[in-house]
């Protein structure tokens, strides 16, 4: 049985037993865990408030060989995000980003960089009241970027030529951009408007983006028909947590 000490961000937790918990991580060594908390549930637990959704965590936990459940030792709270969950909207898109990175991380693959972009777009959405929306565009980006599944809009999937920043860019029916040349009929497309806020993504902290950009209604529509479909497609299913607000 292996000891292992990491930051963890909590995803959600549900009751097993008389007074255990189990709970979703998403930890920053060891990717994608789900951990029997026993005595979570008791008054006296030793955890407390540390697996509240969305609490950054040291946690220890210990694991065993083709094991998918680890046991959880300890947890210490690194930063909490109470204050999110009195907000509908904030609440919401936690709910949205937890179900996510369930969906798209492999148990127990460390993955440094969805660890880094998930904890540094919830610092932000702590920080930035009513960037909600904003943050859900950058945070499904981003996922699909990291997953590999995010078309690369600088260039036309069938002829390779680059594609500019001053017109709307054709989608194939696979999701690819083309160019005019390429474009077959009846397709949908990207404005340019909504590419240059894309590829901004690309270069900004979620903060920073968060701050730099508004987005129209129209622009949230593009982006988020474009990333809820790749999403869906990804997952084979619509997000159980995708509502109003994040569509």
């Amino acid at each position: 049985m292996r000891l292992v000490t990491t930051d963890a961000i909590v995803l959600r937790s549900y009751n097993l037993a008389e007074s255990d918990r189990i709970v979703v991580c998403f930890t920053r060594t060891s990717g994608l865990i789900r951990a029997v908390a026993k005595g979570a549930r008791r008054m006296k637990s030793r955890f407390g408030a540390a697996l509240e959704p969305f609490t950054l965590i040291k946690l220890s936990f210990h694991e065993k060989e083709n094991r998918e459940l680890v046991s959880l030792s300890a947890a210490e709270i690194l930063r909490s995000y109470f204050n999110l969950s009195s907000t509908v909207e904030a609440a919401e898109v936690l709910a949205y980003m937890g179900e996510l990175v369930a969906e798209f991380a492999p148990p127990h693959e460390t993955d440094e960089r969805l660890f880094r972009m998930l904890t540094a777009c919830v610092e932000a959405l702590a920080e930035r009241s009513g960037s909600e929306r904003v943050l859900t565009r950058y945070f499904e980006i981003w996922l699909l970027r990291l997953a590999g599944l995010f078309p690369d809009l600088r260039t036309c999937a069938e002829c390779g030529r680059a594609l500019g920043t001053s017109g709307d860019v054709s989608l194939d029916a696979e999701l690819r951009p083309r160019c005019a040349q390429c474009s077959p009929a009846n397709v949908s497309s990207l404005s340019s408007e909504a590419i240059r806020i894309v590829r901004a993504t690309h270069q900004l902290s979620p903060a920073n983006f968060a701050e730099a950009q508004q987005l129209s209604e129209r622009q949230d529509a593009e982006i988020g028909d474009l990333t809820h479909r790749l999403i869906t497609r990804a997952i084979e299913r619509r997000p159980r947590t995708l509502v109003a607000g994040n569509r």
